[in-house]
């Protein structure tokens, strides 16, 4: 076993580089064995992402099913229809609270009111609509509030607008607050959140997403956490979570204790302990990781300890620079290592 130290180190590939003294350092190693890890390691890898889109497959077919169009001919069981229904609701100072439009309207016996093509807007205290809602079907509840199922469109008065499939989705009359318990895909620009439920305050443009969450960013990235929030005030696009997070990219897989992105930006940091799993099986460790996302590539850094592992080298470092697509990797400030 031979020990190095360094100022900096350069990794590509299984060719290493001392970037002063132009030292390589070659990695032999039995095929056969080599290739066997790799295929474990990337099934590995590969495994959640297919749950992941098993998962989102089987949510999508219920959304699906339930945004398709009610044929109000095959209603029958009721006891009132209003074609061209309108509802406005007014709070003891006999300000407007919300106003309810639908194309048809059915009060049934023992069911709740059915809303076809509902839009409920929703009036703050100055008179100024907070949101409108639309979708294609509700249900007006026994307690006075609205349930709606499908997909729904969110325009907040601020100019934020949201989309949704929600197998159910609550309005509360009352708070003009929003919830959900059940199953939420949230369908953002550049990508697709599944939630198992949802709560956002009419007042603020923040909108919780709750239990399970699975990010699938249009660039090919995964992101599983929990509890997730997405903040659109002042224009940004913020999404953060502070439980245990798995970040699944550019053959990869990554756990943190937690994810902050910025959405706009191209910018996720990775918060607290991180580790790296390379296919390979070489792992990384360090803390609070930076990731930017851009042009079909990623680049790792953080100038936190980095503690660098593989088969043949264990290297420890104040920093690091990773080009995912480059696949290179600088570690950087009294870097110490041992090969063998």
């Amino acid at each position: 076993m031979n020990e190095y130290f360094f100022n900096s180190v350069n990794i590509q590939g299984t060719v290493w580089r001392d970037s002063v003294n132009a030292t390589y350092f070659m990695m032999m190693q039995k095929i056969s064995f080599h290739l066997k890890r790799k295929l474990l390691i990337m099934a590995f890898i590969i495994a959640p992402i297919g749950v992941v889109w098993i998962f989102i497959t089987l949510v999508s077919a219920v959304f699906t099913t339930d945004e398709k169009a009610v044929d109000t001919d095959e209603i029958t069981n009721y006891i009132e229809k209003i074609d061209n229904f309108a509802l406005q609701e007014f709070n003891d100072k006999r300000q407007l609270v919300y106003f309810v439009e639908a194309k048809k309207y059915f009060n049934f016996k023992q069911e709740p009111a059915l809303l076809i093509d509902p839009k409920i807007a929703v009036y703050n205290e100055k008179g100024e609509k907070v949101y409108i809602l639309t979708s294609k079907r509700a249900n007006y509840l026994d307690n006075g509030e609205l349930k709606f199922k499908g997909k729904v469109d969110i325009n907040a008065g601020t100019g934020v607008a949201y989309k949704m499939n929600a197998k159910e989705l609550l309005v509360n009359t009352k708070t003009n607050d929003l919830t959900s318990q059940k199953e939420i895909i949230y369908l953002d620009e550049h990508a697709t959140v599944v939630a198992q439920g949802m709560s956002m305050k009419a007042v603020e443009d923040k909108i919780q997403l709750i239990g399970e969450i699975s990010i699938n960013q249009d660039s090919g990235q995964t992101i599983l956490t929990r509890d997730l929030s997405i903040d659109q005030s002042n224009s940004q696009k913020h999404y953060y979570a502070k439980s245990n997070t798995t970040y699944l990219a550019s053959g990869n897989k990554i756990y943190a204790q937690g994810i902050d992105m910025n959405m706009r930006k191209g910018l996720v940091s990775l918060l607290g302990k991180v580790k790296i799993l390379q296919k390979s099986g070489t792992t990384i460790d360090t803390k609070a990781l930076i990731i930017k996302q851009s042009n079909n590539n990623e680049i790792y850094q953080t100038k936190e300890k980095v503690h660098y592992q593989s088969k043949v080298a264990n290297i420890y470092a104040m920093g690091m620079r990773y080009d995912t697509k480059a696949q290179t990797i600088k570690l950087t400030g009294g870097v110490m290592g041992r090969y063998e």
